[in-house]
């Protein structure tokens, strides 16, 4: 009996290693799965094994132009069903920022349609065993818009493979510390458009956040830079450093443009890049701020010692 129980408690522990690797063949026999795969900022160097490994495990992959180029090597010959962002972000051939509102509302129509259909297809294969892999730049759980399709399937049914973001990448080419940092207490990550309204004195939420010492990192921040700074130049130090990575983990594109809230909006009005860049913004990106937080919490810890003596 007790030899059995032995048996018994390896197999489950296999069982439970398989899940973690091979999930379509435990938790639903004959049953596929919809993989979200993070892949890093720019190719197969900033992916991590298990998001390589599975690519290569999957039946059918939906991917960009881009995506599928950087990936052909681990993608080979299996069949790409779409790009997933293919009329998500645009309406007959414009910009979703640009429509009219006429054709906003067509265009929110539109977009739960070709999602909803896309859904469908996936969902079909999944019934016949087949795991889908969806490719996904960066952190798909960090303005990933993969979610739109997540949500749409029983958790169950869906394996998110964690991927680097473009901020790690960032913060690498800058070689800087962004917490600790002097005095920061938190970073903030966000974009521009959550922050601040269509009028240069919707400034509240950034006049509460400056209450705080924080490192801020901006995602799609550069196509309006100019309205954002704006914003900034009333409520932050206008000495206050910034930095725009570019190209994040790209080595042939990677290129940093510093300044600070008062010059930064006319550095980079000469870009002609208004997508693939992140703007970071704090004090973190002057002198030795590492050295210059332990300094201070060396300080308190001084402080406590000799009033607790006392």
């Amino acid at each position: 009996m007790q030899l059995l129980k032995q048996i018994l408690y390896i197999i489950t522990i296999g069982l439970g290693i398989v899940e973690c690797l091979y999930p379509s063949q435990t938790f639903a026999w004959g049953r596929g799965h919809f993989y979200v795969i993070g892949t890093g900022p720019a190719g197969p160097e900033m992916a991590t094994l298990q998001a390589l490994d599975t690519i290569k495990r999957m039946d059918y992959i939906i991917a960009s132009n881009r995506q599928a180029k950087l990936f052909a090597d681990y993608i080979g010959n299996k069949p790409i069903l779409f790009d997933p962002w293919k009329g998500f972000w645009d309406y007959k051939g414009k910009n979703f920022r640009k429509l009219s509102k006429e054709e906003y509302a067509k265009f929110k129509v539109e977009r739960f349609k070709i999602r909803d259909k896309r859904v469908l297809q996936i969902k079909k294969l999944l019934s016949q065993g087949k795991d889908v892999g969806l490719l996904d730049s960066g952190n798909p759980c960090l303005f990933g818009p993969s979610h739109w399709y997540i949500e749409q399937f029983d958790s169950s049914d869906v394996v998110i493979i964690p991927g680097m973001g473009c901020d790690a990448a960032a913060m690498a080419a800058l070689k800087k510390s962004v917490i600790p940092a002097y005095n920061t207490r938190m970073v903030i990550q966000t974009a521009p458009f959550f922050l601040i309204g269509p009028r240069l004195e919707d400034t509240q939420i950034l006049k509460d956040l400056a209450k705080y010492p924080a490192t801020m990192i901006f995602y799609m921040a550069l196509e309006q830079s100019k309205v954002l700074f704006e914003h900034l130049k009333q409520v932050f130090p206008h000495d206050m450093p910034c930095a725009v990575v570019y190209w994040a983990g790209y080595p042939e594109l990677q290129h940093i443009v510093y300044g600070t809230i008062a010059d930064m909006e006319k550095k980079l009005a000469n870009e002609k890049e208004k997508f693939m860049g992140l703007l970071l913004i704090g004090y973190f990106l002057k002198g030795k701020p590492y050295e210059a937080a332990m300094k201070m919490h060396q300080s308190k810890l001084e402080q406590k010692y000799d009033s607790d003596i006392k």
